[in-house]
């Protein structure tokens, strides 16, 4: 499997339709081709065809376009753009370009209490490479390198934003004592920063909200001078101090450069372009009477550019105290959900515009829409709480053209009219985004937070709202648990009953190095680099193909198995995983307890327990259900696979908290496709111990300390020898064989198997202090005991469809030595002594078939007899009565390889695994004929924690002639008489009748054609 997916049929949105043929006359030869089409119709059955097509969910939720930057290209320089776009206006490409607002308005709270008016427009989209030696000079040579420096680098979804004004009264570029100035904008000499920098500095730090400031990438920022302060940069010093050089600094706000003069604003001095760069009203905040930029004039140390009121580049002396910052920012679009009117949120043409970004961890709780009012007047009606408060913002989206038609918010002075001209088809399915808001303010920054959005519909005016997604947890822990996303769900599928078919995993962007290292951990191997997490899906997610993958064990083991060793490597490092997806405080486990983790959307989640550190939950990895939008009813719509559940297969959308601390356990380790085991086989055990705390044994002498097991299997197990029982710890190292240690005596009598003397592993003897804990033995080391044993003839068998479910049960039981009353969880073993038990269970099932007539099920026939493959290989059987067969194991004399019904039809298969068997009728009933090949498979539904079968079904497949029986518990195979009526079903008389009966017709049909012929043959000659 390339991702995680199931074998399904795939189903069509399309009806099916029949073939058909229109009989159409032709002008001179009807009779000739109506005739000639009737001998094909009698000698050709007529074939009903539907075709396949897969029908695909809807994408998960996303952000959707945000209104304004979703409309500009990568790479877009919007000044420039628009430039002189008003015929005869020059320098119009600023007036041209939207305002946006953002950051603090006004002197509240901002650097040096400085008025400012908190817009920006934008100077360009990323991703644009920083160009080096950009010159604002058209001549070549040394004029133009004294100007030249590097342009501002814009990463990809990023856009690089320019105040509309300064922020800061007049400072020098910079002062070195009284006398002697440099250019240089900082440098690694002594941590130096100019006085530009250090202001640069505090306006990031003050002039923006806490939100915005983390929106914001800081970096350094190209084309400045770094040489040592006292030296600067001048033509004699290039070589040592490039000039083009990124600062030794990070900014989040900074001066342009004067490279960014000529590429963002296509600025050269010969242009008219300067008013792009003037102060409003040519007139610049605070007294200013320009803005710094960060290049120096490379001819000379104590000269910089700046850039005056009326929009002009020139260059004067660092000591020149009345150019003031006007900075810029590289503003982040990723997690930008809308661009709208700063006022109403709308979707206004022109105006200033406020941004609303998604703030990493907040999640809408609940929330309701409807649309109200008549046409031309229809309004959104939106309530609902958040972790941001009631307030609420929302957008409409043409999913044709990703525009956003309207927006707007439920607080004070918002839109609520949604844009009906934009929305003329009442059929069409138009995108509702829906979110939680808190506005942002002039005081504390403009920017609007936004919890992550949901996705709905509108159709016809009404609201289609989406099903809520989470995890049903089952289990205690004291911790609280934590959801991240690590698997996207692309190309769904449904079956023709609406269950899950397939789904593709996809990795989600950003995680892909993440998860690829923890496959890595995890002992993956040529795990796809791209989609790393559709790989571990396939290969140990728990979903079997034919073979089986590799570690299908790993969804639900407690101790082993490379899905929980990739969980881990996870959970170790959460940070990289981004933000939470969905989480449950401490306590809500403190007791058995299912209750569901609302999570993010649909997917495959990481869910880690805080606490797993003292005892919580192993990490766990499972998947959501899928919602299927052509079904009816709420939580029906919710699916999983067919087959969930069957031989191991998770089910989705549940999880059982799995504890990593286990006082004794027992699982049987090699039934990896969860089908159970044929008799005759080996059934691998392991038995999990935990090395105990003896710190309150010091008044207890070793002598009298016991730690010991019996393990009891049904008598349909055959034990092995003891020679054979192997005792293993993961100290020093993992699987350390320690079966000859001495004191440690293994036993096996009749059904048991003891191991005494385990205390010899971990614990020591130091006289008058008791019994303690050995060193370089950690408490909570594990030891396991390992054995095989065989299913004799003696097994339980289970059956399907309410025939029983009768495992083989093996009890291993851990007896140890109490110092006061009994543990919690354990029973009383008598006196000073205290025990518990873990059981495992290995089934064998058996299949029950009944042989009946097609045309009257009541008839049963005997006599038939199947030769029974699996994998392509003949199974053998031993007969122990008419009709009644057993799978033959070594020993078993007069074995057979085929096995016939009883005269009452029935047939009994006894002492398989629950695995695909093809049954081919090689003796069919007298009057007969035989049925085609068929396949039966035996369903087992396991319980959460995979430890027992709950329930067994029968699934055919090959043939609609074999079939389960209306109460579950056989497989009807029906065999058809022969008759006209049955024909063709195989080979043999059926094929001979009817090719004859085909030979009869066409003779028929053939001969009013060659009359049809013969006669306008005679007529075209007569004419």
């Amino acid at each position: 499997m390339g991702g995680l997916r199931a074998i399904g049929p795939r189903v069509s949105d399309r009806v099916g339709r029949y073939a058909s043929v229109r009989l159409v006359p032709v002008a001179g030869g009807g009779g000739r081709v109506v005739a000639f089409l009737l001998s094909l119709f009698l000698v050709l059955p007529l074939v009903l065809v539907a075709l396949p097509v897969d029908r695909a969910s809807a994408a998960p939720v996303d952000l959707g376009p945000d209104g304004y930057f979703s409309t500009l290209n990568a790479g877009a320089l919007p000044v420039v753009d628009k430039d002189n776009e008003t015929p005869g206006i020059y320098a119009d490409g600023w007036v041209n370009t939207r305002r946006i607002v953002f950051g603090k308005q006004g002197n509240t709270g901002t650097y040096g209490g400085a008025s400012v008016s908190g817009g920006y427009k934008t100077l360009a989209i990323g991703e644009i490479a920083s160009e080096s030696g950009r010159s604002i000079y058209s001549v070549p040579g040394l004029v133009a390198n004294y100007s030249a420096s590097s342009t501002t680098a814009i990463a990809a979804n990023e856009a690089l934003l320019w105040a509309d004004d300064t922020v800061t009264a007049g400072f020098p570029f910079d002062t070195y004592g009284s006398y002697i100035g440099g250019h240089s904008f900082d440098s690694a000499t002594g941590a130096y920063q100019s006085n530009l920098a250090q202001v640069s500095d505090a306006v990031g730090a003050q002039n923006y909200s806490s939100f915005e400031q983390s929106l914001i990438r800081v970096a350094p920022v190209e084309g400045v001078c770094t040489a040592p302060y006292s030296i600067g940069c001048s033509a004699g010093s290039e070589p040592t101090a490039t000039p083009f050089s990124p600062s030794s600094n990070q900014y989040r706000a900074f001066p342009l450069s004067i490279g960014d003069m000529n590429k963002y604003f296509d600025y050269t001095t010969t242009s008219v372009n300067a008013g792009n760069s003037a102060c409003p009203s040519y007139s610049c905040a605070n007294g200013a009477s320009g803005s710094w930029l960060r290049s120096p004039r490379w001819s000379d140390p104590f000269w910089a550019f700046y850039v005056r009121d009326i929009g002009s580049v020139d260059y004067h002396n660092v000591f020149l105290s009345t150019m003031g910052l006007r900075p810029a920012v590289r503003l982040g679009l990723d997690g930008l959900v809308l661009s709208a009117d700063s006022g109403d949120q709308g979707q206004s043409m022109s105006g200033d515009l406020r941004l609303t970004y998604v703030e990493s961890g907040k999640q809408l709780d609940s929330w309701s829409a409807s649309v109200s009012g008549a046409a031309g007047s229809r309004m959104l009606s939106l309530s609902g709480s958040s972790d941001l408060g009631s307030d609420m913002g929302w957008k409409i989206v043409d999913p044709v053209t990703s525009m956003v038609l309207g927006s707007g918010r439920t607080s004070a002075g918002g839109n609520m009219a949604l844009p009906e001209t934009l929305m003329p088809d009442a059929t069409k399915d138009y995108d509702l985004y829906v979110w939680g808001q808190e506005d942002g303010s002039a005081t504390v920054g403009l920017t609007n937070r936004a919890t992550e959005p949901v996705k709905a519909t509108i159709t016809g005016w009404k609201v289609q709202v989406p099903p809520s997604y989470g995890i049903e947890v089952t289990g205690v822990t004291s911790g609280g648990l934590k959801a991240y996303k690590i698997g996207d769900y692309a190309d769904t599928v449904f079956d023709h009953t609406g269950a899950l078919g397939s789904v593709k995993l996809t990795t989600p962007a950003g995680l892909v190095s993440a998860l690829l290292a923890a496959a890595g951990v995890a002992g993956g191997v040529g795990v796809d680099a791209g989609n790393p997490i559709g790989w571990v899906g396939s290969h140990w997610l728990g979903y079997p193909t034919s073979p089986l993958s590799d570690d299908v064990t790993s969804a639900f083991s407690l101790y082993a198995g490379s899905l929980q060793l990739f969980a881990q490597a996870l959970a170790g490092d959460t940070g990289s995983l981004g933000p939470v997806a969905g989480s449950l405080p401490a306590g809500t486990f403190s007791s058995l307890s299912t209750v569901v983790l609302p999570v993010s959307g649909p997917g495959l989640y990481l869910v880690v327990d805080d606490s797993q550190a003292s005892g919580g939950s192993l990490p766990i990895i499972v998947g959501t259900r899928v919602f299927n939008p052509a079904l009816d009813g709420g939580d029906g719509r919710m699916v999983d696979f067919a087959d969930a559940g069957v031989k191991g297969k998770p089910r989705l959308g549940r999880a059982s908290l799995k504890t990593s601390v286990l006082d004794v356990s027992k699982r049987v380790l090699n039934d990896a496709g969860m089908d159970g085991f044929d008799l005759g086989s080996q059934v691998e055990y392991e038995i999990a111990l935990q090395v105990p705390d003896l710190s309150s044994f010091a008044s207890l002498p070793y002598s009298s300390y016991v730690f010991a097991l019996s393990d009891v299997a049904d008598a349909g197990l055959t034990l092995p020898a003891a020679s054979s029982v192997r005792v293993l710890m993961d100290v020093p190292s993992p699987d350390t064989d320690v079966t000859g240690t001495p004191g440690l005596m293994v036993s096996v009598s009749g059904q048991t198997v003891s191991v005494d003397g385990l205390k010899a592993l971990f614990a020591g003897d130091n006289g008058s202090s008791g019994t303690t804990n050995k060193a370089g033995v950690p408490v909570g080391s594990l030891i396991r005991i390992r054995y095989a044993a065989v299913l004799n003839t003696g097994a339980s068998l289970s059956a399907p469809g309410g025939g029983g479910l009768h495992p083989n049960v093996n009890t291993a039981t851990l007896t140890r030595s109490r110092v006061a009353g009994v543990s919690p969880g354990w029973d009383d073993a008598g006196p000073g002594v205290e025990s518990k038990s873990a059981t495992a269970h290995a089934y064998v099932f058996g299949l029950d078939l009944v042989k009946v007539d097609k045309d009257d099920v009541s008839r049963k026939l005997g006599g038939a007899g199947f030769e029974v493959t699996r994998d392509g290989q003949v199974l053998r059987f031993t007969r122990l009565s008419d009709g009644v067969y057993r799978l033959a194991v070594p020993g078993d004399t007069g074995v057979l390889s085929e096995v016939f019904s009883h005269t009452d039809g029935t047939l009994n298969i006894l002492g398989v695994e629950a695995r695909a068997l093809s049954l081919g009728e090689s003796v069919a009933p007298s009057g007969y004929f035989k049925v085609p090949a068929f396949m039966v498979e035996v369903l087992p539904v396991w319980n959460t924690d995979a430890s027992e079968v709950t329930l067994a079904s029968y699934r055919t497949h090959g043939t609609g002639l074999a079939f389960v029986s209306r109460d579950g518990r056989a497989v009807m195979v029906a065999d058809p008489a022969h008759s006209l009526a049955n024909l063709p079903y195989t080979g043999g008389v059926g094929i001979l009748v009817l090719l004859v009966l085909a030979t009869l017709f066409l003779v028929f049909a053939v001969r009013p054609y060659y009359q049809a012929h013969r006669a306008e043959t005679t007529a075209n000659i007569l004419s």
